[in-house]
């Protein structure tokens, strides 16, 4: 069989662009408070505006270049009992490879509710690629190197305003549900402190593994080098049987054969 697609392992770069939309739900529906870092979805949603202090740190646990955990921690004063919170952070996420050059703008999304107000939420996991299809070897793939929020695909810009539609989360995770590569979060063990508490505490823990699986389609080259590998077995195998299926053949004389031999002097008349 002919290889389709192959693959390769890289530990990704990693930075967080402190591009952030968090939602924290009340008991009632309809109780919201919303809060993000773009300025005009802050002054939308004026009336039901959170106030949120934010701190992130990354480090590079190995001194090897590349970012390892990145921690960031929310703290939102005055909400209230809190049931709920989603929250969407936005990452530069780069792979270098031999085979692929990528690089993207990732989303990981931590999301929980309970009956139970709650005072915190933690969250630890790592931040994982996926892709719908291979890419093509030799690429430098950068189609999806802009925002992962709608709202700012082109930046934001002073006095900019948007629409409330812009800023639902189906529409922001049905956008990036389309991209052929995509980052998601992938955390085993969330942890909800429920308490009565006005005010409430996000941490997230971003791991950045260290070999992060790369599918591509190989090129030419590649190709000829596994199918010269796979002939090359067919050839030894078949070479083997045709050489028992002539010994058997000519050794037991199961078909009639004579010699002819050029041995002996031929006579010439003149």
């Amino acid at each position: 069989m002919w290889v389709k697609t192959t693959h390769f392992v890289a530990q990704p770069s990693v930075r967080f662009k402190y591009d952030m939309l968090m939602v924290f739900e009340g008991q009632v529906p309809g109780n919201e408070r919303v809060w993000s870092t773009f300025a005009s979805v802050n002054t939308l949603m004026a009336g039901s505006l959170a106030a949120v202090d934010v701190q992130a740190s990354e480090q590079d646990l190995n001194m090897d270049g590349k970012m390892d955990v990145i921690d960031v921690k929310a703290v939102a004063r005055g909400l209230g009992n809190v049931h709920g919170v989603k929250c969407l952070m936005a990452f530069d996420y780069a792979v270098d490879g031999e085979m692929v050059d990528l690089a993207l703008n990732g989303l990981a999304v931590a999301q929980h509710s309970s009956p139970l107000a709650g005072s915190g939420y933690y969250v630890d996991g790592y931040l994982r690629l996926n892709q719908r299809d291979a890419i093509p070897s030799g690429t430098t793939r950068l189609d999806y190197n802009y925002s992962v929020f709608p709202f700012a695909e082109h930046g934001e810009l002073s006095g900019d305003t948007r629409e409330a539609a812009s800023l639902r989360l189906p529409v922001i995770l049905n956008a990036y549900g389309f991209r052929n590569e995509s980052t998601y979060l992938d955390a085993q063990s969330p942890v909800w402190e429920s308490s009565q508490s006005s005010d409430f505490t996000f941490n997230a823990r971003i791991r950045i593994p260290t070999s992060q699986q790369i599918i591509y389609r190989p090129g030419f080259l590649e190709l000829c080098k596994f199918a010269w590998v796979q002939i090359l077995a067919l050839y030894v195998i078949f070479w083997w049987l045709f050489s028992k299926f002539e010994y058997v053949v000519f050794h037991h004389r199961l078909v009639n054969t004579r010699v002819v031999s050029d041995v002996q002097p031929k006579s010439h008349r003149f």
